[in-house]
């Protein structure tokens, strides 16, 4: 397979490292006052080279040239060694940021960006120009003076336009990220340190450069997402008990929406400990309350809750878990709610998994997972379609996928009369996504690989497009199958609690803590566009690991 080369050249902006991970919360290291930046990973360069690659046939690679403390001077000088040298297609060039901070005057600026701009078209590579970023008030926070600020920020937004003109005169693509900053509250608000996007911003500007370039590489269909908003509904971090939050699923409901998840001390069950469904319920979307807290007598743990409507109700069904005499027992809740803050008691649904449910023809549908035991005492995985007339009572109809599979978390998804499953799957470590259509003259599914690894999928229609949610690798499905196996191994070493009731257990379970640091920053929550069985990512969003489950509402 050819592969096309983009070098992004430029400052900090461009380096993507430089910025805290989220500016609006401390970001701290697990148990350490260590301040996380942005990962590679997380860098809108990684992003959008993940996305482009999902829309070509051609792998794409996009090689780092930033280096922060660089202006466009800087840059010419080192242009032969660090660009030019990568016989690159085509060339990301984005100086300002640096230069209107140094106070470089706007006539020099461009003599050295029309000099940058010569050097790689002689060598036969395509420039695309950037515009800078701007620089917010935010910077007054980090120590600038309003009087130093007014003027920095004229600087800069005359270099934006010399930019601007620069391609214009010279019929070169521009990608205008100055505008694109101004023009979306969101991005702005996220400039660390008033300048450098952080990763919250960069997911977002991932996905508006990969839109930019793809109709350059001959793509025309790529959709353009925006990310508009982007809040935390909940924290309880200094609570070692319920610091671990994630699996969580939305609706919107009599003008409110829900969001549902598991709290507890860490992802798996820790000794006699497990975790609790809790419910929040907010009129805006900015403030919450919570509504319920879910549990049930008998059972250690209440996790993965998803909502129905059921007419004029509102259901919500967390999975139960207990370990009788060392056996996993796993039994289906369901809970209505019958006014604010009061939820009926748990009434049981279904002996296995069930996951999100839906309507469907005259009833409801959820397809549910379970397991068996071979000979060797390994345990597989087959998910079957549940049914009911009132969400309360299911039955099972038919199989979806059988044991060989070892499926599990499956989506449900109802397009007129069609029913199809999209289902995780675990079969020799391979992970990949099955899609599965129903035939029900014929009670039988016929089922396909998507080819990727996607979990905990989320399938929903914008527009005429069928889009899906889920947590993906974003190292690359090979990482991930190697990570996989030391992460299960960490996740289900069990210790008794101590005095506290946590315990750390990385090096007692006897794996690498580092790799298990690189399998949770490597799950981030990713937006596809699904192309026939094909998903192909438009947009990572900086939520990750077990908070990757996801529910959308329109």
């Amino acid at each position: 397979m050819s592969e096309i080369k983009i070098v992004a050249f430029g400052d900090a902006v461009t380096l993507g490292t430089s910025a805290k991970l989220d500016v609006f919360h401390d970001c701290f290291k697990n148990g350490t006052t260590t301040v996380n930046m942005v990962r590679e990973t997380q860098t809108w360069r990684s992003i959008a080279a993940r996305i482009m690659s999902d829309w070509i046939e051609e792998d794409v690679e996009v090689i780092n040239a930033g280096i922060s403390g660089d202006t466009s001077a800087k840059g010419l000088a080192r242009m032969e060694r660090d660009v030019l040298s990568q016989s690159p297609d085509y060339v990301l060039v984005q100086f300002g940021a640096e230069d209107a901070l140094a106070g470089v005057e706007t006539a020099a600026f461009r003599e050295n960006l029309e000099k940058i701009v010569d050097g790689i078209t002689a060598q036969n590579a395509k420039p695309v120009l950037m515009t800078p970023t701007p620089i917010s008030e935010r910077m007054t926070a980090a120590g600038c003076t309003l009087e130093e600020l007014r003027p920095r920020q004229e600087r800069l937004s005359a270099l934006a336009q010399a930019v601007r003109k620069l391609a214009d005169e010279k019929s070169l693509p521009l990608i205008d990220l100055h505008r694109y900053f101004l023009d979306t509250r969101l991005m702005y608000d996220h400039l660390y340190e008033g300048w450098l996007p952080d990763a919250v911003a960069q997911s977002g500007m991932a996905s508006f450069i990969a839109g930019e370039l793809l109709p350059m590489l001959g793509v025309h269909d790529f959709p353009k997402p925006a990310l508009c908003d982007y809040r935390k509904v909940y924290s309880d971090v200094e609570h070692k008990l319920t610091r671990h939050n994630g699996f969580t699923d939305l609706t919107y409901f009599e003008g409110e929406f829900y969001v549902a998840f598991r709290t507890g001390a860490r992802h798996g069950f820790l000794g006699l400990l497990g975790g609790k469904t809790l419910v929040l319920r907010s009129a805006d979307g900015i403030t919450w309350v919570r509504d319920a807290e879910l549990a049930v007598d008998g059972f250690l743990e209440t996790r993965d809750p998803k909502f129905l409507q059921v007419g004029d109700r509102l259901m919500v069904y967390p999975i139960c878990h207990d370990f009788p005499d060392g056996e996993h027992v796993s039994v289906h809740y369901g809970s209505e709610r019958i006014g604010p803050g009061k939820w009926s008691a748990p009434f049981e649904c279904a002996p296995c998994v069930m996951w999100r449910p839906k309507q469907w023809r005259d009833g409801y549908v959820a397809a549910g997972y379970g397991w068996k035991f071979d000979e060797e005492g390994d345990r597989h995985f087959s998910v079957s379609l549940l049914q009911s007339t009132d969400g309360r009572h299911w039955e099972r109809t038919s199989t979806i996928l059988d044991y060989g599979t070892d499926g599990n978390e499956t989506e449900l998804f109802v397009e007129d009369d069609t029913l199809m499953a999209f289902s995780r799957t675990e079969a020799g470590g391979n992970h990949e996504m099955h899609i599965s259509t129903y035939f029900p003259s014929e009670n039988r599914w016929e089922t396909v690989s998507s080819g990727r690894l996607l979990h905990a999928p989320c399938v929903f229609k914008a527009g005429e497009r069928t889009m899906i949610m889920g947590r993906y690798c974003s190292q690359s499905d090979e990482r991930f199958r190697e990570l996989y196996a030391d992460w299960q191994k960490f996740t289900n070493y069990v210790q008794q609690p101590d005095e506290e009731g946590y315990q750390t257990v990385a090096d007692a379970a006897g794996v690498d803590p580092a790799r298990i640091e690189e399998y949770h920053h490597g799950l981030r929550t990713g937006v596809f566009v699904m192309d026939g069985a094909r998903p192909r990512v438009v947009m990572e969003l900086l939520s990750a690991g077990d908070s990757s489950y996801t529910g959308v509402v329109q």
